[in-house]
Protein backbone atom coordinates (compact mmCIF):
# COMPACT_ATOMS: atom_id res chain seq x y z
CA UNK A 1 0.00 0.00 0.00
CA UNK A 2 2.85 2.51 0.36
CA UNK A 3 3.74 1.85 -3.19
CA UNK A 4 0.64 3.05 -4.25
CA UNK A 5 0.99 6.02 -1.62
CA UNK A 6 3.86 6.87 -3.24
CA UNK A 7 3.20 6.16 -6.69
CA UNK A 8 0.32 8.98 -6.10
CA UNK A 9 2.22 11.36 -4.88
CA UNK A 10 4.76 11.39 -7.83
CA UNK A 11 1.47 10.52 -10.31
CA UNK A 12 -0.31 14.62 -8.80
CA UNK A 13 3.62 16.43 -8.84
CA UNK A 14 4.40 15.11 -12.25
CA UNK A 15 0.45 15.92 -14.01
CA UNK A 16 0.79 19.35 -11.75
CA UNK A 17 3.98 20.48 -12.64
CA UNK A 18 3.49 19.81 -16.60
CA UNK A 19 -0.18 20.89 -16.47
CA UNK A 20 -0.18 24.16 -14.16
CA UNK A 21 2.91 25.95 -14.06
CA UNK A 22 4.49 28.82 -16.58
CA UNK A 23 7.47 26.81 -17.57
CA UNK A 24 5.70 24.20 -19.29
CA UNK A 25 3.14 26.52 -20.65
CA UNK A 26 4.32 26.07 -24.01
CA UNK A 27 4.50 22.56 -24.51
CA UNK A 28 0.20 22.16 -24.18
CA UNK A 29 0.14 24.80 -26.81
CA UNK A 30 2.75 23.36 -28.86
CA UNK A 31 1.15 20.11 -28.55
CA UNK A 32 -2.64 21.54 -29.37
CA UNK A 33 -1.16 22.56 -32.87
CA UNK A 34 -0.32 18.52 -33.59
CA UNK A 35 -3.12 16.98 -31.79
CA UNK A 36 -5.80 18.57 -29.90
CA UNK A 37 -6.78 15.31 -27.90
CA UNK A 38 -2.29 15.32 -27.00
CA UNK A 39 -2.91 19.28 -26.35
CA UNK A 40 -6.26 18.85 -23.92
CA UNK A 41 -5.09 15.92 -22.26
CA UNK A 42 -2.33 18.10 -21.15
CA UNK A 43 -3.44 21.06 -20.49
CA UNK A 44 -5.84 18.79 -18.08
CA UNK A 45 -3.92 17.92 -14.72
CA UNK A 46 -6.34 15.05 -13.37
CA UNK A 47 -6.64 13.81 -17.40
CA UNK A 48 -3.06 13.82 -17.38
CA UNK A 49 -2.65 12.45 -13.95
CA UNK A 50 -4.70 9.52 -15.13
CA UNK A 51 -2.07 8.75 -17.41
CA UNK A 52 0.99 9.34 -15.92
CA UNK A 53 -0.46 6.61 -13.05
CA UNK A 54 -0.35 4.33 -15.67
CA UNK A 55 2.80 4.64 -16.99
CA UNK A 56 4.29 4.14 -13.44
CA UNK A 57 1.80 1.15 -12.79
CA UNK A 58 3.56 -0.04 -15.76
CA UNK A 59 6.76 0.28 -14.74
CA UNK A 60 6.85 -0.18 -11.05
CA UNK A 61 4.36 -3.14 -10.81
CA UNK A 62 2.90 -2.50 -7.58
CA UNK A 63 0.15 -5.46 -6.37
CA UNK A 64 -2.48 -3.67 -4.45
CA UNK A 65 -5.45 -6.32 -4.73
CA UNK A 66 -3.50 -9.76 -5.20
CA UNK A 67 -5.53 -10.36 -8.44
CA UNK A 68 -5.33 -11.26 -12.13
CA UNK A 69 -2.54 -9.34 -13.04
CA UNK A 70 -4.42 -7.44 -15.43
CA UNK A 71 -7.07 -6.19 -13.35
CA UNK A 72 -4.70 -5.72 -10.76
CA UNK A 73 -2.97 -2.92 -12.94
CA UNK A 74 -5.99 -1.58 -13.83
CA UNK A 75 -7.47 -0.90 -10.57
CA UNK A 76 -4.86 -0.11 -9.13
CA UNK A 77 -4.56 2.46 -11.94
CA UNK A 78 -7.47 3.80 -10.60
CA UNK A 79 -6.97 3.94 -7.23
CA UNK A 80 -3.29 6.10 -8.12
CA UNK A 81 -5.05 8.34 -10.55
CA UNK A 82 -8.10 8.90 -7.62
CA UNK A 83 -5.51 9.55 -4.84
CA UNK A 84 -3.51 11.42 -7.04
CA UNK A 85 -6.47 14.08 -8.28
CA UNK A 86 -7.13 14.99 -4.84
CA UNK A 87 -3.01 15.90 -3.89
CA UNK A 88 -3.42 17.62 -7.46
CA UNK A 89 -6.39 19.37 -6.34
CA UNK A 90 -5.12 20.86 -2.74
CA UNK A 91 -1.79 21.60 -4.67
CA UNK A 92 -4.00 24.03 -7.58
CA UNK A 93 -5.36 25.61 -4.07
CA UNK A 94 -2.58 26.09 -2.21
CA UNK A 95 -0.85 27.95 -5.51
CA UNK A 96 -3.83 29.97 -5.90
CA UNK A 97 -4.18 30.83 -2.29
CA UNK A 98 0.10 31.76 -2.50
CA UNK A 99 -0.63 33.87 -5.92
Amino acid sequence: MKEVIYLSFATASISFTLSERKLFEPLPVWMKNRSSFFGRLLSCGYCFGFWVSIALVTVYKPDLFNAWWLLDYFLTTLVISWLSAFQWALMCLLMERAG
